[in-house]
C-alpha cells in the first residue's frame, strides 16, 4: 500500500536572476532520481509580461512544473516555480503567494522565500544560489544555516552573472560550491544519505 505524505519532508529552494534560466535546467537534466522532495524556483522576472520560464524548465525534468499564481500545497516530486511580480512564502507544507508592492522597488522575493522556508522546514530546509546580480538571498542562506539546512552555491566560474554567486561565497560559508549539474548531484548524494540513516 503507498504511502502518500501530507508534505514534503525537504524543500529545496533555488534562487537566480541574470542567466538563470540555463542554470535552473541544468541542474534539472541532473535531477534523475525520486528523493520525495519539493523543488521551489524563484527566479527573478521582469513584471511587465507572463513568463515563459516554467513552460521552458518543464523540457528538462520528468517532475510536474507549477506555476505558481495562487496558493498551494506542495507535494513531493513537484517543482514550483514564482511567477512574475509575485512575492512567495511557504507555511505548513503551503506555497503563500501575495502581489509584490509597489514599494518593494529593490527584488527581495530570494530572501522573503528562504526565510520562511527556514522557519518551516528547518534542518531540512535546502538552498540553492545559482546565476544571478545583486544580493538577494544572501539574507536568506544565513537564515538556512541558522537551522542547520544546506547551502549550495553555483561556482561563478562557470556562469557568465556571478556577482550573486560570489557575494554568497563571500558572505557565507556555503556546503558545496559547484556547477549546477554537480549541485544536483550533490543533493542527490544528501539526500541518498538523509534515507539511508532513516531506514537504519
Amino acid at each position: 500500500m503507498e504511502i502518500i505524505r501530507s508534505q514534503p519532508a525537504f524543500c529545496v529552494g533555488i534562487g537566480c536572476s541574470a542567466g538563470g534560466l540555463e542554470s535552473v535546467c541544468e541542474f534539472f537534466q541532473q535531477v534523475v532520481e525520486k528523493t520525495g522532495v519539493a523543488y521551489v524556483v524563484i527566479p527573478h522576472l521582469t513584471p511587465e509580461y507572463k513568463s515563459r520560464f516554467g513552460s521552458i524548465l518543464s523540457r528538462y525534468t520528468h517532475m510536474p512544473v507549477h506555476r505558481v499564481e495562487t496558493d498551494m500545497q506542495m507535494e513531493p516530486d513537484h517543482v514550483y516555480v514564482l511567477i512574475e511580480g509575485k512575492m512567495m512564502t511557504t507555511e505548513n507544507g503551503c506555497l503563500k503567494v501575495r502581489q509584490r508592492y509597489a514599494t518593494e522597488i529593490i527584488n527581495r522575493s530570494i530572501d522573503i522565500f528562504f526565510h520562511s522556508m527556514a522557519n518551516a522546514f528547518q534542518e531540512n530546509a535546502i538552498g540553492v544560489i545559482l546565476s544571478g546580480m545583486g544580493v538577494d538571498g544572501i539574507e536568506g542562506i544565513k537564515a538556512i544555516e541558522d537551522y542547520n539546512g544546506l547551502v549550495m552555491v553555483q561556482d561563478p566560474a562557470t556562469t557568465e552573472f556571478n556577482r550573486l554567486p560570489q557575494m554568497a561565497i563571500n558572505k557565507d560559508d556555503p556546503h558545496a560550491i559547484l556547477p549546477p549539474g554537480d549541485i544536483a548531484r550533490f543533493l542527490m548524494r544528501y539526500l541518498g544519505s538523509y534515507q539511508q540513516q532513516e531506514l537504519s
